[in-house]
């Protein structure tokens, strides 16, 4: 079980690794322009958002500093309505939200790890 885990968490991370090296190399504005970013970028957020599913509950319970819910309700809206996704919201998320994120899941991954 403990295994599993860690192949969500470490699918979590490699998501954010790329979302980081896509939002990089471009401004706000290519990525309101770049529809193929856009996809790539959602795609990412998706695969966060399943595989935080993924977790189990008691982890996820003991874990509240990370925002289970709305990752996985981002997940639900990119998957579900995909027409309703601010597209400023979600530049927002990757240059503010994500790197906190990629601290906190790396923090319970090496919690699990010992």
């Amino acid at each position: 079980m403990k295994k599993d885990i860690l192949v969500y968490i470490d699918d979590i991370i490699e998501s954010i690794d790329k979302i980081e090296e896509y939002a990089n190399r471009i401004t706000e504005e290519d990525f309101e322009r770049l529809e193929s970013i856009q996809d790539a970028v959602l795609m990412r957020l998706a695969v966060i958002g399943e595989s935080a599913n993924k977790i189990p509950i008691n982890i996820r319970k003991e874990h509240p500093e990370i925002p289970w819910r709305k990752i996985i309700n981002l997940r639900n809206i990119i998957v579900h309505d995909y027409s309703s996704i601010n597209i400023n919201r979600i530049w927002k998320i990757i240059k503010k939200d994500i790197l906190l994120l990629k601290a906190q899941v790396e923090k319970l991954s090496s919690n699990i790890s010992s």
